[in-house]
């Protein structure tokens, strides 16, 4: 099945798995604050893949027989330890290694686990280089649901090149996070953002990469924008957006909406891609005007080898205005193709 036309969707079985769709991800990014004010960030990714559509996948007695394969990426941003830690893990879908839900929001990989329980709270526990992340996370706004065809988001000119794509952008975050390896976890309050997209089409073969911004800010403004961008440079016409003010209906912003400037830039020094670090956002038929910048500079995932695309995620900090008036907040942002051109690897 394709991402073409309108879709209802009905929650909580649309947070929950798609499999007649080739590929899936649920994307969590937060920003976390522990009792003495320190600022922590987190990334927790599961990915789903289907091997083959279910119709050519006959009926199997092994407990091991699998048609999907699922990857999870976890990171923590420590910033006045000024430490990124990152971890990746894939196994196929079998003997309950890893799994997902189709009438409900539960996903899991291991011991990295994703499941929405009473009362609607959502528990998100992982590991990442022996770091434990245990979160309840309570929904604080209705979904988001993006592009100009509400939950539709196109990528790529073809019909089919797009996403289903939805948002919970004000996720309030209570649990604990282990600072050491092994060590008992410290407490820690915050806010998440929650992205679920499912696909099935390829993208476009000239797509380099993207930039893509999420923030909700505290005047209670939600904000998600992605750059497309070209092997050759240019900025794909179907990027595209999304801005909700607080009480209001949300607006899909087009590519002639917005203007994103990089102001700085930084070279890692793991994998010598030169990434941009500093941003201006300006949305003026919006009124609103952003700076964002990195609270730490060295948050890049490295992928090794055939292991998949190296790419910076990180937690940012966005200051500016919206409609005239102050506005802040930690937020993230994501940019993929810097490290080597993507290529549709998904």
């Amino acid at each position: 099945m394709q991402a073409i036309g309108a879709r209802t969707f009905e929650f909580p079985r649309d947070h929950g798995s798609h499999p007649e769709f080739k590929t899936e991800w649920w994307y969590f990014t937060g920003a976390l604050k522990t009792k003495d004010g320190g600022d922590l960030g987190f990334e927790a990714t599961w990915f789903r893949r289907a091997l083959k559509p279910a119709s050519e996948v006959p009926p199997r007695s092994s407990r091991l027989a699998a048609r999907e394969v699922f990857a999870f990426h976890g990171a923590l941003s420590d910033i006045a330890k000024k430490a990124f830690l990152h971890e990746k893990s894939a196994c196929r879908a079998a003997a309950n290694w890893a799994g997902a839900d189709e009438k409900d929001l539960r996903v899991f990989l291991l011991n990295n686990r994703l499941e929405r329980g009473a009362g609607g709270v959502w528990h998100l526990t992982y590991m990442v280089k022996g770091h434990r992340i245990e979160l309840k996370l309570t929904p604080q706004a209705e979904p988001l649901l993006h592009g100009e065809v509400p939950g539709l988001s196109p990528k790529g000119p073809e019909p089919g090149q797009a996403s289903y794509y939805v948002s919970m952008p004000r996720l309030k975050a209570e649990g604990t996070v282990a600072r050491e390896p092994g060590a008992a976890g410290e407490a820690v309050t915050g806010e998440v953002w929650f992205d679920h997209e499912f696909f099935s089409n390829s993208m476009p073969d000239d797509l380099a990469g993207w930039d893509w911004f999420s923030v909700a800010l505290d005047d209670g403004t939600d904000l998600m924008l992605y750059a497309l961008r070209a092997k050759d440079g240019s900025i794909g016409p179907v990027s595209a957006g999304t801005l909700r003010r607080k009480g209001q209906p949300a607006v899909h912003l087009t590519r002639e909406d917005f203007k994103i400037e990089v102001q700085a830039r930084w070279t890692s020094p793991h994998t010598k891609a030169a990434y941009p670090a500093q941003w201006t956002i300006e949305i003026p038929k919006h009124e609103v005007a952003l700076n964002v910048k990195p609270l730490l500079a060295d948050q890049e995932l490295q992928s090794g080898g055939g292991e998949g695309v190296s790419y910076w995620e990180g937690l940012c900090r966005y200051e500016g205005t919206v409609g005239g008036s102050p506005a802040a907040g930690n937020g993230y942002v994501e940019l993929v193709g810097y490290a080597g051109a993507f290529g549709g690897k998904l």
